[in-house]
């Protein structure tokens, strides 16, 4: 009797293991998309691919509590009296520096995070969590990190890397990095001033292809300077008040509100340009793109503010540069590293009203070659600021911070 053959099964391909789910962590997220508020962490979460996104933030007036932005999971929590709330309506350090007695909500806010971060971790495995500023939100992932050993990479935007210098601050924000499986500043300035020089530099990005294609061709009013961005002392939206003053036939709009609105709009009065200079308030997003087809030039007037407060990398710089937009900045942090002075956008020193409106001169009489400059801008933005590389990298930081976790 021959023997019966030996059939050895063959073996079964090993399954990927799955990918982290992602839980963003962010005091700064607007109630819905293109109101006005800044929604880079909502852009960079629609764009890490592959993975399941939920991002947790404070509850905003008119916010929905629960709800799906593109393939985005919103949880927005509660963490004080609805009557009283108000500390992450916006930028949580100028807002303290606007209203200090609004510090009694600090511990509500970081409560209310932690509690909503833990109950989103434990029912998710493996997941990431990446929180947006070092305090609060990374606390809370280095809290969540210490109870049940969810890996987090944190994203440093620029005040939590140069504010909260005194001894406590200055302690928690190295225990956070400490931990952290990556750090993620948005500037080389920001990774030298946080001794992480060796981090990957990645910028909030922007759909440069979106936004150039809503811009559509432009059509630039002569003469017309628009400026973006939170009402706060660090953008020098006084300095560019005090430059405006020296260039005839220029004209200002500002987009954007904060606690510096009406001591801006009496330096207008007393600098003779109040009927040269429009405060138009927070615009949403539609509006926005309207004002970067009428541009002229977009200036970014960054300085020093108080307690060492500077820019990262300002969304309205990528921005502007995808609209084709020639911008004028200050040389300082990220402005100056994404910005070729004379090549792609012309730089000024930081906090020079002068120097600032001899430029805004050359851009208002043509003699600075502005659309060469925007064609130039729109190209390095392609090359240097798209969103989809931004969060390709993303991706690959969240797998890694699941396979080679921090001890």
């Amino acid at each position: 009797m021959e023997p019966r053959p030996i059939h050895c099964p063959h073996p079964q391909p090993a399954l990927p293991a799955p990918r982290p789910h992602v839980v963003v962590l962010t005091t700064t997220f607007p109630a819905h998309p293109g109101d006005g508020t800044p929604e880079f962490v909502l852009t960079l979460a629609g764009s890490i691919p592959d993975h399941d996104v939920t991002v947790i933030a404070p509850r905003m007036p008119g916010g929905a509590r629960d709800e799906r932005v593109g393939g985005v999971r919103v949880r927005r929590v509660a963490y004080f009296p609805r009557r009283w709330e108000g500390l992450a309506d916006d930028a949580i350090m100028p807002t303290l520096r606007a209203h200090p007695w609004r510090v009694v909500e600090a511990p509500f806010l970081v409560g209310a995070l932690l509690l909503a971060t833990w109950r989103e971790v434990r029912r998710r495995r493996p997941v990431v969590v990446n929180p947006h500023w070092i305090v609060p939100a990374g606390l809370v992932a280095l809290v969540v990190r210490l109870l049940g050993s969810a890996p987090y990479v944190v994203t440093v935007h620029g005040a939590d890397a140069y504010t909260l210098q005194g001894r406590v601050g200055r302690r928690l924000k190295r225990c956070v990095l400490r931990h952290a499986s990556a750090v993620l500043p948005v500037s080389h300035d920001i990774a030298r001033t946080l001794g992480v020089a060796g981090a990957p530099v990645l910028r909030m990005g922007v759909d440069t292809g979106a936004i150039r294609a809503t811009v559509g061709e432009r059509a630039p009013e002569r003469g017309l300077l628009i400026c973006i961005g939170r009402l706060a002392d660090k953008k020098g939206i006084d300095v560019l008040i005090a430059a405006l003053a020296q260039v005839e036939g220029a004209r200002l709009e500002v987009i954007g509100d904060g606690p510096e609105r009406t001591t801006l709009e009496r330096q207008a009065e007393r600098a003779g340009v109040a009927d040269r200079v429009r405060f138009l308030g927070k615009q949403p997003r539609a509006e926005v793109l309207a004002a970067l087809r009428r541009a002229c030039a977009v200036v970014i007037p960054s300085k020093v503010g108080a307690g060492g407060d500077r820019d990262g990398t300002p969304v309205v710089l990528c921005e502007a540069m995808a609209a084709g937009v020639p911008v004028v900045a200050s040389d300082l942090g990220g402005l100056g590293e994404c910005v070729t002075d004379g090549v792609d956008g012309v730089l000024v020193p930081p906090g020079d009203a002068d120097a600032l409106a001899v430029a805004l001169a050359k851009v208002v009489d043509g003699s600075a070659a502005a659309a060469e400059l925007g064609r130039a801008a729109a190209g390095t933005a392609q090359r240097t600021l798209d969103i989809g590389a931004v969060g390709a990298a993303y991706a690959r930081l969240i797998d890694d911070a699941v396979t080679h976790p921090r001890r």
